[in-house]
């Protein structure tokens, strides 16, 4: 086998990873674990263990959780052990451990915990050389309050030790510090600055979580006008931090976006775009990560968001999409990508997937991991070339919709996949459609072990307008409408859209087959403008897919809103009043 990793060789090896000591940066994010979708989690845990031998020996512990938020339906307790401590035999829930990783998850008697009620855990265990109590107890992916008795409470964990990128694992996240980009900190700061202090305090909270970075042109990677932090400036920073992974994202095909309206590509493919794109984008950009100084940095490669799916979805009806397939330039510009970043030990590969919003119906769904399947198929490394996919990038569909679980579901005999939100797709959510695009693309030959991230930045939709009741209505549209989270006029508006939130805090291995839930669209960013009024000295046209007066459609097929946001800065600008609104919307809150 050629020098590189596929999944099944990380999955070997990630009971050997090593992990090396990092400096532990105040600006450093969050180690990500684990959490379920949409139940507000805060807890607190005592930790206590009793243990016989000198240099070595076994040990009992015992765990108390306490739920101090709201009632769960499943939970998941994750903790780091800091020692070489051996899991040997637990109870009260099912237990494993992964190298250093152990995951404690709910039986089917115990899986209801209410809001104010505990839990009583232990196991058994062996140890060599010394049994220090773990200390980043999270659940449910969300940090708790930590008491081991004759010390004082901490009010977090204790940062894990960056990993290694020697040695490709199965999931880059568990474990792992995400980078917190200073530019977002600093636009969150610019906020902060602007409101009441309540609000201030929430969105000063976030400036530790860790966000992707978007390579949209060549001067991202390499350095030019308007640019202020280059690929090298973001991995040095990577370093400095301690960060144990980074997010990019590759997005500069030729003619990208081609259902887009307002295309902001700078490459094109009839002037030598798709040269262009590998020598002075993709070339630069791997040659950075393979750099000895950023081997012990996960980067978790995203690449070229929206593009195979926009041949799909617009491939019949808009020309520029048409074009794009018949050069086989998004294809063959993926393919290179994956064929120059695959082969980097610390270099894991996300290829986008669509979104349940824009892929769920059969026959897009059905042709997407098809395209997937191909593409993948035709680079050097065929197949195992991918290390998962990436879904609902910079969309808005939230993980779960608790009211609406079923399309086939009847009001009044008619079938809610019938009426006019859910058009007959059968994907509610997009958990379950990242699930299954997973399983589908398994079946046609990738290994057992893909992954998937899904992008949970702004799927919240949280905020006193969520639905806390099923609906009565024996109306199936107002029946759908007032049960549904998602709020959007069309599941097919994704342009600043009014009352969306903050979803799920970045976090590893939330559900099986999912390696993390990301914030990969950078909250507050723009969609793109749409006016009314322009941003002063734009040259931009009006894009009716962000007019908040506009429609999704040209009119001659009927009004359907945007729901996008008035006044709205260009494509990538901060927008204040986008990212007060997704904090006062977040779900779970802040």
């Amino acid at each position: 086998m050629p020098f590189g990793h596929h999944r099944f060789v990380r999955r070997i090896l990630t009971t050997a990873a090593a992990v090396v000591p990092a400096a532990a940066a105040a600006a450093a994010g969050p180690v990500l674990g684990t959490t379920s979708a949409d139940a507000a989690v805060t807890c607190q845990v005592t930790y206590s263990s009793t243990q016989w031998g000198t240099r070595s020996g076994g040990f009992t512990a015992g765990i108390t959780v306490r739920n101090t938020g709201e009632t769960l339906s499943g939970w998941k307790l994750t903790f780091t052990f800091p020692g070489s401590q051996k899991l040997t035999q637990g109870w009260s829930a099912r237990w494993t451990q992964l190298a250093d990783h152990v995951i404690a998850e709910n039986e089917s008697w115990n899986a209801r915990l209410a809001s104010g009620g505990s839990l009583q855990l232990g196991f058994n265990g062996t140890w060599t050389g010394s049994n220090p109590p773990p200390a980043d107890f999270a659940f449910n992916g969300v940090p708790c309050q930590v008491t081991v008795p004759g010390t004082s409470p901490s009010p977090s964990p204790s940062p894990s030790p960056s990993p290694s990128g020697d040695v490709p694992v199965d999931n880059p996240f568990i474990g792992a510090k995400g980078y917190v980009d200073p530019d977002w900190a600093a636009d969150v700061e610019s906020s902060a600055a602007k409101v009441d202090d309540a609000t201030a305090q929430k969105m000063r909270g976030l400036k530790k979580t860790p966000t992707a970075v978007w390579l949209n042109r060549i001067a991202d990677v390499t350095g030019g006008s308007g640019v202020a932090r280059t690929l090298k400036d973001h991995l040095d920073s990577a370093v400095e931090q301690g960060a144990g992974y980074i997010t990019l994202v590759l997005h500069d095909l030729p003619d990208r976006d081609c259902q887009s309206l307002v295309s902001t590509a700078e490459l094109h493919e009839q002037e030598n775009g798709l040269n262009r794109y590998k020598a002075e984008f993709v070339d630069p950009v791997a040659a950075l990560l393979a750099r000895p100084e950023y081997r012990n940095v996960r980067v978790a490669a995203v690449v070229e968001p929206r593009a195979l799916t926009d041949l799909i979805v617009g491939g019949v009806d808009t020309y520029p999409c048409n074009q794009a397939a018949g050069s086989g330039v998004y294809v063959t510009g993926i393919r290179y990508a994956l064929d120059k970043l695959s082969p980097l030990p610390n270099v894991y590969t996300y290829l986008d997937a669509g979104s349940a919003g824009w892929a769920g119906w059969e026959t897009n769904f059905t042709a997407l991991a098809t395209s997937i399947t191909e593409t993948v198929r035709g680079t050097t490394a065929g197949l195992n070339s991918l290390d998962g996919i990436a879904t609902n990038v910079a969309d808005y569909v939230p993980l779960g919709e608790p009211f609406l679980t079923d399309p086939e579901q009847t009001v009044a005999g008619q079938p809610i996949k019938q009426s006019r939100f859910v058009d007959w797709n059968p994907y509610l959510n997009e958990r379950d459609y990242a699930v299954a695009m997973r399983s589908a693309l398994i079946s046609k030959g990738f290994s057992s072990l893909l992954g998937v991230v899904v992008d949970t930045s702004r799927d919240g939709w949280g905020g006193p307008a969520r639905p806390t009741a099923v609906s009565t209505s024996l109306d199936v549209n107002t029946y759908v409408d007032q049960s549904r989270v998602d709020r959007r006029p069309s599941r097919s508006a994704m342009c600043n859209q009014k009352g969306a939130g903050l979803g799920a805090r970045p976090v590893a291995a939330p559900v099986p087959g999912v390696d993390a839930y990301l914030w990969i669209k950078r909250p507050g960013e723009s969609d793109g403008a749409g006016g009314p009024i322009l941003p002063e000295g734009s040259d931009r046209l009006l894009d009716r897919m962000c007019d908040p007066n506009g429609s999704l459609t040209p009119w001659s097929n009927g009004f359907r809103p945007t729901g996008a946001l008035p006044d709205a800065p260009l494509a990538g600008d901060w927008h204040h009043a986008q990212f007060v609104m997704l904090v006062n919307n977040a779900y779970p809150a802040l």
